[in-house]
């Protein structure tokens, strides 16, 4: 399960063999890690970091996500006409897939506050899960690293949508 480091401290890892040894660090640095380390102090708009995201994901892009994992997409729902809310571009934990449906935390309805200790919680609140049909994402779920996940947690990249 993924941790934040609230203390600003960095899990270290190590493994060895009787002739070498490894170590990896969340530290290190990712795409990811590394386009918004490059973005920092930049005026962006909300659009243009999205396609920057995306860009650096693109390694990332699966058809089949898997059940546990982080995702970042572009959603265009079904009924949105009939949904209160919705966001164009969820950041999801995929809670559970059934026939043609996908069950997300979507952290983006929580506060930017709230969502590094809902990264750390099995149960999802009621108020993120959203279901959502592949197809209508085109197929193409952008997987995100669990140790880039704090960051991008944090990053405005929701785009919601209301009905009245």
């Amino acid at each position: 399960m993924l941790k934040t480091m609230q203390s600003g401290g960095q899990l270290r890892n190590t493994a060895s063999t009787e002739e070498s040894s490894s170590e990896s660090s969340q530290n290190e640095s990712s795409e990811l890690t590394t386009l918004l380390q490059s973005l920092r102090g930049s005026k962006l708009s909300k659009a243009q970091l999205r396609e920057k995201i995306f860009e650096a994901l693109y390694d990332n892009a699966t058809e089949q996500p898997e059940v546990g994992k982080f995702y970042f997409f572009e959603y265009d729902p079904k009924f949105r006409d009939s949904l209160k809310k919705w966001d164009e571009y969820p950041l999801i934990k995929l809670m559970e897939i059934k026939k043609n449906m996908m069950l997300g935390m979507n952290i983006h309805f929580l506060r930017p506050k709230a969502r590094l200790g809902a990264l750390n919680k099995e149960e999802a609140p009621m108020s993120t899960l959203r279901y959502y049909i592949p197809k209508n994402a085109d197929n193409l779920f952008f997987e995100i690293p669990e140790e880039d996940m704090q960051a991008m947690s944090q990053l405005p990249l929701e785009q919601f949508h209301t009905n009245r």
